[in-house]
């Protein structure tokens, strides 16, 4: 057993020693295991004094979970289509679980997540997500009852119990605000988490140029004088940068610079402050596609790997609170957006709020389980030639 896995087993060794000792607080609910406390009711009395200002926000993220919630559906409308022409052969959706390896494995309709990474990510979408519920329920002077942390299994979560009678009765904005605020909260680290990492972190330790760590033999670099150990700064005139987004895309990181360049064309590098004039020559693999022949990175102010699992972790955080922001948006009866429909249902119909509610939400599950399993079915009907 490595030393990642190993790390997990003992996490999971501690935490049930705690468990076991606070065993008389602990209620059990099936698979459930939930920890209540009154602890976190003093922060959001004190977090909810800027009544204006959550109220502006609270009001912001009722848009915000009306837009999401139009974006996943038609998502999976559109996904649908491609699944049914044939276009894609994957799940349009899938789980996220955690894994005690170190490295990520995907799979159709599956992703494993080295462990850390997965309980950091998992944090930092319940964390926020709770606690504006929380807050927004205070500043719409709904009582908060209880706030706690559970288990399902081995899957951590955290809950805001607001009293529910008291948000039944209120105003229909007030009840928006109070369902909408933990979308928003996950969009709003999700914004943060992005733009933070591309406009501000990631300029800082990746200052933008490439330095060449091996040079093919025969390649139009190796004949044209480039050497291992050179760092090239400039392309045809511009600035060398290597950008997030060519990281996060998985690109390399000279698409920007060489992206439109053929075989054949003529390439004006600057490396180690030195110009050269290099012709590319077709890829061995693919002739229609041009070829320097280096293996480069970008220039780091600190080493390559741990970078790597920075701006994994970040990464897969602001992916993860954007994929919970629209899931949870969705009209579905016990998610976030399926209260706010609800709550719009009621007010039009009430007798028949139920009977519409189900409806509504069953053809979104329909809708969810075809992106799911309908890639799986198609091959068992229709196997590739």
């Amino acid at each position: 057993m490595d030393f990642y896995s190993l790390s997990v087993f003992i996490f999971f060794g501690i935490l049930f020693l705690i468990i076991y000792k606070d065993r008389k607080n602990i209620e059990v609910q099936g698979l459930m295991l939930i920890r209540r406390t009154k602890v976190g009711i003093r922060i959001l009395d004190k977090l909810s004094k800027l009544m204006l200002f959550w109220k502006i926000l609270g009001t912001i993220g009722i848009f915000v979970i009306i837009f999401l919630m139009f974006e996943g559906i038609i998502s999976l409308v559109k996904y649908s289509e491609l699944i049914i022409t044939g276009a894609v052969t994957i799940p349009g959706v899938g789980f996220l679980l955690p894994s005690a390896k170190s490295q990520v494995e995907a799979g159709p309709g599956y992703i494993l997540m080295p462990f850390w990474f997965w309980l950091m990510a998992i944090m930092s979408v319940l964390v926020p997500h709770e606690m504006f519920h929380g807050i927004m329920s205070r500043v719409e002077k709904i009582r908060v009852k209880a706030t706690g942390l559970l288990l399902l299994v081995i899957l951590p979560g955290a809950f805001v119990e607001p009293d529910e009678k008291q948000l039944k009765k209120s105003r229909l904005i007030s009840k928006f605000r109070v369902f909408a605020a933990g979308s928003l909260a996950n969009f709003l680290v999700y914004l943060i988490l992005f733009y933070g990492t591309s406009t501000i972190i990631w300029p800082y330790f990746v200052p933008g140029p490439i330095m060449l760590n091996e040079i093919n033999m025969t390649s139009p670099a190796e004949q044209f004088g480039l050497k291992a150990g050179m760092v090239i700064t400039e392309i045809n005139g511009k600035p060398v940068k290597a950008t997030y987004n060519e990281f996060f895309g998985g690109m390399n990181y000279l698409s920007d610079e060489m992206g439109k360049a053929k075989p054949g064309d003529k390439v004006s590098l600057v490396a180690n402050g030195t110009r050269f004039d290099i012709v590319l020559g077709s890829n061995p693999e693919n002739k229609t596609v041009p070829y320097l022949g280096i293996i480069y990175q970008p220039v780091t102010r600190v080493e390559a790997t741990k970078l790597n699992s920075l701006f994994g972790l970040l990464t897969w955080m602001w992916i993860i609170n954007y994929a919970i922001a629209v899931f949870n948006s969705l009209p579905i009866s016990i998610l976030d957006g399926g209260l706010v429909v609800q709550a719009i249902v009621e007010k039009i119909n009430k007798k028949h709020a139920g009977k519409i509610m189900h409806a509504i939400t069953l053809i979104v599950l329909l809708l969810l389980a075809f992106n799911f399993f309908a890639p799986f079915l198609l091959q068992v009907v229709l196997p590739p030639s």
